[in-house]
């Protein structure tokens, strides 16, 4: 027991706080700013310990067993369970100690009042549904190659597993508005509703033009006149017959221009 009282002793202190901890020998560590010299502890060991009043604590399970030990000088035992858990000690007038226990938390005052409160517990997390992923789809992509398993999380929230040569490539997430992605010029989009959709960058290149400003002109074509000119020769070759210059022919050659 001496070694319990002294190291009681050493732990009573002006405004001290103490952080009631269960041990082997029931006691608790404390920040005392005032700490009383362990020279004095055989004197105040010896006054009287007299119980005053066992107060029920804020907890509803803790009690505190106050005990009088001189003049303006208060013990309070810390009790739960049949367990104690740690002592609080006053010295002089004007002078308090306070506890701490699991949100616990008790004040023992000068005069040998007891009081406690417990600090409210913060409101724990609500743990977040799991989302649970439904197959609606399996989808083969524009090259032929790769497929989309598209799955349904909720209400405009889908997700699209996309698979080349049985090795997943990514996962398109579209909740309330599209989500794309591109791999080796295959274009992946997915729809808030679901919809996949997809095309392959497979379009030839243009070939570049050719430079025609050094190029000749193509000559036009040129007229065929070989017939005209036949035609012309022809027609020069061919004489008028010679009439001869007697009366009867003249006649007969108006007569017949006349006709």
């Amino acid at each position: 027991m001496r070694a319990l009282r002294t190291l009681r002793t050493t732990l009573v202190a002006t405004g001290a706080t103490a952080v009631l901890a269960a041990s082997a020998g029931g006691a608790f560590a404390a920040t005392a700013p005032e700490a009383a010299p362990a020279a004095h502890a055989p004197a105040h060991c010896k006054d009287k310990r007299v119980l005053v009043k066992t107060v029920r604590l804020a907890d509803k399970v803790s009690v505190a067993k106050v005990y009088k030990t001189g003049k303006h000088r208060f013990e309070a035992e810390i009790w739960a369970k049949g367990k104690k858990y740690g002592t609080l000690d006053t010295q002089g007038k004007g002078k308090h100690a306070h506890g701490r226990h699991n949100g616990l938390h008790v004040t023992l005052h000068p005069d040998g009042t007891v009081t406690s409160w417990v600090e409210r517990a913060k409101p724990k997390p609500k743990p977040q549904p799991v989302a649970q992923r439904i197959l609606v789809s399996v989808a083969t992509l524009a090259d032929d190659v790769s497929t989309g398993k598209v799955y349904k999380i909720g209400a405009n929230h889908y997700e699209a597993d996309i698979y080349a040569h049985g090795i997943k490539l990514d996962t398109l997430v579209a909740k309330g508005r599209a989500a794309y992605g591109e791999n080796n010029g295959l274009h992946v989009a997915l729809k808030p509703d679901g919809r996949l959709t997809s095309w392959v960058d497979d379009a030839p290149r243009p070939e570049p033009k050719k430079d025609t400003s050094d190029a000749k002109p193509t000559p036009l074509p040129q007229p065929d006149n070989g017939n005209d000119s036949t035609e012309k020769n022809d027609q020069a070759g061919t004489s008028a017959p010679v009439i001869p210059a007697t009366p009867d022919a003249q006649v007969t050659t108006e007569a017949a221009q006349a006709q």
